[in-house]
């Protein structure tokens, strides 16, 4: 019952966006007086029909869409080229504003329901370029490893021992990773290593955890971060604590993805906070690294403000006007912000500090700079990246008042479509290329099973999904392929730079060969759905 009606709503929401896009086509089609011989609901066979003026409105068996068929389009029918109310014999700008107002009709709608969905409050539609920034933000809540979110009572996870809010770190002595904590629910024989409340337990459980055990994880990912590969003995960061294979989380509240990340991050910093991941557990340490980094002269141009004052090779600039510096970058932007001065220079030469006053010349004062680096910090320490197992413990909703909601429904319209473009673009490229279809795209199939778990989620996960679907039919049918309506905006395109029409024959038969071709694709998108739905 579930399933028939998850059938029923993908239906309906599919229905509804089709029609709205014909909606389109029919209302600009009637402002500019082209014949309406018929608005359907759903496609034929009809099942009844009733004729108001000159269009036949009707209802037909399949369920799925609808249609409008206008008077003279796609017609080599002599009678309706020489009639004044046939799209074929408007002009160019009547047959564009039809062709575009379906598009317009299902961008409006991806808009409404957008702007409905960010004023009561909806998940965030998110690509992956932008989950950095949204894990940073703390829009969505990441828990380092795989928590358990619920255990059923009275299950076999229950008189195990497990209980909700549990991080399990290991299987059988091993730390999960992502790779393998997708087979370790099928092992009716581990030992599970379990943190609670910062204490360690082991269960067993004498069958697959996920059959019948009455266990269920937040969703998990396997989640990039950056971990210790070699922490030797004599180092300030063992010293504190900090071990080989802690896994980096955080540098000073600021979330580590990468190597890169973290190099940007301790550049230059002299006091460090680590958050860290070990064995199911985060552990804070701090390290100070006041004489890390300073910034030496490693040539002095001759001839320069900074020769004629007295500056060296391999000078130690201490400070300027006061200010202490460890990062040649800033000292060189600091340089440049005070081009007009007189600056004021605190050089350390051979353990001896002296003071120099010099004036940039065109923001420069002539010397190279480079950093000296303090490696009885840094010197044994090493890190890669790697992907570490991580819980999805919440994605924050984003709800606005009614007024930015219009605004922000508008701008995730137009990302959203031209994310949209690309993906498709990308699918068609992939699949000439190599054969396959990307696990990403989906048809039919897909979007029905797509439609049961956004059902579960709620009317406003819907909505969202309701609008997606909207702006996918509206930015790849703009495309300028066959048969869809970009299509045809192309040939109005080429009628205008030619100066004449083009056989409508010809531009049926390129019409039918961009339906063949699309009606491929559905049919291949369709089958890679139906295999995923069989797990082969």
């Amino acid at each position: 019952m579930d399933y028939f009606f998850t059938i029923i709503v993908f239906l309906v929401i599919f229905s509804v966006i089709v029609l709205v896009h014909e909606f389109g086509h029919f209302i600009m089609a009637k402002r500019a007086g082209i014949r309406i011989d018929e608005f359907g609901i759903g496609l034929p066979p009809r099942v009844f029909g009733k004729k108001v003026g000159e269009t036949i409105y009707s209802v037909n068996w399949i369920p799925f869409g609808g249609f409008v068929r206008m008077f003279g389009e796609d017609s080599s029918d002599p009678k309706a080229a020489k009639s004044s109310r046939s799209f074929t014999a408007k002009p160019m700008r009547a047959r564009a504003k039809v062709i575009v107002a379906g598009v317009a009709m299902n961008f409006l709608l991806a808009w409404l329901l957008l702007f409905v969905g960010f004023t009561f409050g909806m998940e965030p539609l998110l690509t992956p370029k932008d989950v950095f920034p949204a894990v940073s933000n703390e829009q969505i809540v990441l828990e380092a490893g795989a928590k358990v979110k619920s255990v059923g009572v009275g299950s076999l996870a229950d008189s195990s021992g497990f209980k909700e809010g549990d991080i399990v770190y290991s299987v059988n002595g091993e730390a999960v990773t992502s790779q393998l904590f997708a087979g370790i629910l099928k092992d009716s024989k581990a030992v599970y290593g379990v943190i609670r409340d910062g204490n360690v337990y082991e269960f067993k459980i004498n069958d697959s955890i996920d059959k019948g055990s009455g266990i269920e994880f937040y969703n998990l990912t396997p989640f990039p971060r950056v971990k210790f590969f070699e922490l030797e003995k004599y180092t300030d960061l063992y010293k504190v604590g900090l071990r080989a294979d802690d896994v980096i989380i955080k540098v000073n509240g600021e979330q580590v993805y990468t190597v890169e990340d973290f190099e940007k991050l301790i550049r230059g910093v002299p006091l460090l906070e680590y958050e860290v991941y070990r064995d199911g557990l985060m552990h804070k340490f701090i390290i100070e690294r006041s004489e890390s980094r300073k910034v030496i002269v490693s040539s002095v141009i001759p001839g320069s403000p900074a020769e004629k004052a007295g500056i060296k090779n391999e000078d130690i600039i201490l400070s300027v006007n006061g200010k202490e510096m460890i990062d040649s970058m800033e000292l060189i932007k600091f340089v440049e912000d005070h081009q007009n001065e007189v600056i004021a220079y605190n050089v350390l030469r051979e353990g001896q500090r002296i003071f120099y006053e010099i004036k940039p010349e065109n923001g420069k004062i002539g010397v190279y700079l480079s950093e000296l680096m303090n490696y009885g910090i840094d010197q044994g320490v090493s890190v890669y990246n790697v992907d570490l197992l991580s819980s999805v413990i919440e994605i924050k909703d984003e709800k606005y008042p009614f007024y930015i909601s219009i605004y922000k429904g508008f701008y995730e319209t137009y990302r959203l479509s031209t994310l949209t473009i690309d993906m498709f673009i990308g699918f068609v490229n992939g699949f000439l290329k190599t054969g396959e279809i990307d696990d990403s795209v989906a048809g039919p199939v897909g979007i029905a099973q797509m439609t049961h778990g956004f059902m579960k989620e709620g009317a406003i996960s819907l909505i969202r999904f309701m609008a997606l679907l909207s702006l996918s039919l509206a930015a790849i049918n703009i495309l300028p392929f066959p048969a869809l309506d970009g299509g045809r905006l192309l040939f109005i395109l080429i009628e205008l730079l030619l100066g004449r029409k083009i056989p409508q024959k010809w531009e049926a038969k390129v019409h039918a060969l961009g339906y063949v071709i699309i009606l491929g694709l559905i049919l291949v998108v369709t089958y890679s759905d139906i295999l995923r739905l069989l797990g082969l």
